[in-house]
């Protein structure tokens, strides 16, 4: 698969090399296309052996084994394929992430030339990484350790943080819409979204800490191919309209270009989501994903803790850069708005920019003196927990605001799109803020923050044992 039109990444010659593919399945419906385009990368010569690692946490081994060998089936294929320990259980993702890491950083020491790819089961891998991992050996060559790569198509975030933005898109392309005839060609805006695009890097994210203008600027709908009509596209809007509710991209995808020269384009990051590139095993030996727990319960977020960890702990060189996959939301599952993953990720993502905040804010802030200034990360946590609340509060407030416009200006002349908006409708209550806020406040009461940071050097070598 395509992700881009064009794909200015050229193929950078290089020596071969084994790659080691982790991936924690919940879900055989999702790894299934992932396992696919992995089973394209054995025709490419560059790659002397292939490893695909899985961690079967939500299936039974057996029943992912069944459709992994009906994939890898090929005679003299490259790729094998490995398995975690069975499950009695469902491990907490934070479990899961630190044992399939562990578990690859192992056989890494199996080759020697050899770098791991770690990627969430719905992703997909486009054909453009045909040519972006041939680079991996020159990041090594630079003393890199750690690639962090990014996502066209869905965001990775909860589909509830991309709300505003999108109904914000279907008011004003309604708008601009029935301003045309419908027998004329839809007209291509797509050189403002790329304006758009490069402005406000966090388009796509009602909640970004960069920056809020984007939150009120359209996106515009583009022509879907050649000779689409307006009426067509007004169709294709109102057709899509629920897939607000289950993060799949149609309003505002998102869209990341990658690099003609990545070396020069990346940049350090701790900013780890499901498509991370690993060039040092030590990276995943000595690195646990640190859970921060609140009455027993996992927080979010631990993927970006063992980042802060790498970098500041053990002195590892991480830098994001423009190797995107392809997040493949699945439109048949039911949306929800799940109340204890919104809480979790407010307290994850407020524990990840406090400790970031420390580390960035003064050169002098080092590990050694973290768990003597766990009372600093606290104050900053909890500073960052109220600034997300008040974006819950003012998103939900304008989001009810949109909902009030789509209803008396639109909801007559599209009436399919009714349940979606109701549906939205609850979603952003002021009863589900006021639990939101609440379960947040509480368990706040319960959490501590300084006893976490105060237990890092603890859990870092455990798990290195």
């Amino acid at each position: 698969m395509n992700i881009t039109e064009e794909n200015p990444l050229q193929p950078l010659a290089c020596n071969s090399f084994s790659l080691i593919i982790g991936v924690i399945c919940g879900s055989i419906t999702q790894i299934k296309p992932l396992l696919n385009d992995i089973n394209t990368l054995r025709l490419l010569s560059y790659l002397q052996n292939i490893e695909v690692h899985i961690l079967a946490n939500g299936e039974k081994r057996s029943d992912v084994d069944k459709v992994a060998t009906l994939i890898f089936a090929q005679k003299n294929s490259p790729i094998a394929v490995t398995y975690g320990t069975e499950q009695t259980k469902v491990l907490s993702i934070g479990q899961a992430r630190s044992q399939i890491q562990k578990c690859v950083g192992k056989k890494m020491l199996d080759f020697t030339h050899c770098y791991a790819w770690i990627l969430d089961d719905d992703m997909r891998i486009p054909n453009e990484a045909h040519a972006y991992l041939t680079w991996l050996p020159a990041f090594k060559k630079n003393k890199i350790d750690v690639l962090v790569g990014n996502f066209n198509g869905g965001s990775p975030n909860p589909p509830a943080h991309g709300i505003r933005v999108q109904l914000n898109d279907l008011i004003h392309n309604l708008k601009w819409l029935n301003g045309l005839q419908e027998n004329q060609i839809l007209p291509n805006r797509e050189r403002e979204n790329e304006r758009f695009r490069l402005t406000y890097p966090d388009y796509y994210y009602d909640l970004s800490r960069k920056h809020d203008e984007h939150l009120g600027m359209p996106y515009w709908i583009t022509p879907e191919c050649e000779g689409e009509s307006v009426l067509e596209a007004k169709h294709r809007v109102i057709k899509n309209v629920f897939k607000i509710l289950t993060g799949e991209p149609f309003l505002r995808p998102l869209i990341v270009p990658i690099s003609k020269n990545p070396l020069l384009d990346s940049k350090p990051s701790c900013n780890r989501g499901g498509n991370t590139f690993i060039l040092n095993s030590e990276a995943l030996l000595k690195t646990p994903n640190a859970i921060l727990l609140t009455n027993g319960e996992e927080n979010r977020r631990s993927d970006m803790i063992w980042a802060i960890i790498n970098r500041y702990y053990h002195s590892l060189t991480i830098q994001s850069v423009s190797f995107p996959v392809y997040h493949h939301r699945f439109v048949n599952v039911k949306a929800k708005f799940n109340l204890h993953k919104t809480v979790s990720e407010i307290r994850g993502a407020a524990l990840y920019a406090a400790m970031i905040h420390y580390f960035e804010s003064n050169p002098l802030n080092k590990w050694h003196n973290l768990p003597s200034n766990g009372d600093i990360i606290s104050i900053a946590y909890a500073e960052y927990v109220e600034r997300r609340l008040l974006q819950y509060s003012e998103n939900f407030s304008v989001i009810t605001q949109q909902l009030k416009i789509i209803e008396s200006e639109y909801l007559s002349a599209h009436p399919s799109i009714n349940s979606a908006m109701k549906e939205i409708k609850t979603w952003v209550s002021k009863e589900n803020f006021n639990t939101i806020a609440s379960m947040v406040n509480n368990a706040d009461n319960n959490i501590d923050i300084v006893g976490f940071i105060a237990s890092l050097n603890t859990q870092i070598d455990a798990f290195c044992k």
